[in-house]
């Protein structure tokens, strides 16, 4: 199964892939996947509260793969490694939290995905 959402914008909306906010991601599987479509915001400064909610995304019973959107720090995403995965290269966040890269075709559960990305942000001073 593939569930696609978007603007999880870190922990002010991650919530939304819980199971009392989303009961039907209970029955998932780690070989399901929630992809989130932009701004997945989790891998932005590494505190404690962000470790807390990238901890409580990977013991969630499905696998999260992320686009980048207008709102990550795509310093701290590029310094994680590149590695191949089903067609494109990642950055692997944590065993089950992946970063899809932006211009990469990926095939997932048969379906081939093109990844793209890159908005101009009104915020981007911040």
């Amino acid at each position: 199964m593939i569930y696609v959402t978007g603007d999880t914008h870190g922990y002010i909306d991650i919530e939304k892939l819980s199971y009392r906010n989303s009961p039907f991601l209970k029955g998932l599987t780690k070989d399901d996947y929630v992809i989130v479509c932009g701004d997945f915001g989790l891998v932005w400064d590494n505190s404690k509260g962000e470790q807390h909610w990238r901890k409580w995304l990977e013991e969630k019973s499905f696998t999260t793969l992320f686009v980048d959107g207008n709102h990550e720090n795509h310093n701290m995403l590029d310094a994680y490694p590149v590695e191949a995965w089903n067609g494109g290269n990642i950055h692997r966040i944590s065993d089950s939290i992946i970063h899809l890269m932006r211009g990469q075709v990926y095939e997932v559960k048969g379906l081939k995905f093109f990844t793209m990305g890159g908005a101009e942000s009104h915020d981007k001073e911040y």
